[in-house]
């Protein structure tokens, strides 16, 4: 007989020990649950970034996977905790936005707020609700609680959108991510179009050339676009940093011509 594990991911910010705690609190309260840490080195408070992590990894786990992200500047504050069901997976973040672009992806079939001390240690801190609520729900939802037993449904929650559009010879995007080689990816999407040959940037105001390139060892020099692994285009330097050359951050606006 097979034994079928429940996963449960972590995307943080947090670094140091805190990433740990939740993990403990969840082998503790369900010690059947295979933890995956998804990255603990989102930049502080940067829920542009979590999101776009979540988006481009959650869909590689089995399904039924909970999949958890604690980017919380507004942690201790009226924000609500949610509990969303999609059509293969669960999410279990703050309502931020941070949670959005995956779960509808892949499609939202129900929101609720956590509002069920069931679902919750005893005591709940204003600044560590990744330990004292998000963890226990996730532990839950993995044990087979129903999601719907977190707490009330809700209609209207944050939505973080990644702004994008294309016209003829020119597309409007903005930075998601930046890796630690100093590569951004863009919301641009390689199926959004195909670009090819030399194309003019402006990045965060400032004007830039780039070449449409395949991989990194096709560029010699400069900037280079190409789409990533994850399916959006990045500006990138061959062994090198676009970040540093670009002065590009999270959410700096790119307009691209060609």
């Amino acid at each position: 007989m097979v034994r079928i594990m429940a996963v449960v991911t972590l995307t943080t910010d947090f670094g140091g020990h805190y990433a740990g705690i939740m993990k403990g609190v969840l082998k503790r309260m369900a010690p059947q649950v295979d933890v995956i840490d998804l990255s603990h080195d989102i930049e502080a408070w940067d829920v542009r970034s979590a999101a776009f992590v979540m988006l481009s990894s959650y869909s590689y786990f089995p399904e039924g996977t909970v999949h958890v992200a604690v980017v919380d500047p507004g942690v201790g504050s009226g924000r609500r905790a949610l509990a969303i069901k999609t059509r293969r997976y669960s999410f279990v973040g703050p309502d931020n936005g941070v949670l959005s672009p995956a779960a509808e992806e892949d499609g939202v079939e129900e929101v609720f707020e956590i509002t069920n001390r069931e679902f919750m240690l005893q005591q709940v801190s204003s600044t560590f609700q990744g330990r004292d609520v998000f963890a226990p729900t996730a532990a839950a939802i993995a044990s087979g609680r129903r999601i719907s037993d977190a707490g009330n449904r809700v209609e209207e929650w944050e939505r973080l959108v990644f702004g994008r559009s294309v016209g003829k010879g020119h597309a409007e995007c903005e930075v998601v991510y930046r890796d630690r080689f100093g590569n951004l990816t863009l919301s641009l999407r390689g199926d959004d179009v195909n670009l090819s040959g030399e194309a003019e940037l402006q990045v965060g105001g400032r004007p830039f050339r780039a070449t449409a390139i395949r991989t990194f060892s096709d560029l010699e020099e400069g900037l280079g676009l190409l789409v990533g692994s994850a399916g959006f285009y990045e500006v990138v330097v061959n062994r090198g940093s676009a970040q540093a050359v670009t002065g590009a951050a999270v959410g700096s606006r790119v307009s691209i011509r060609w």
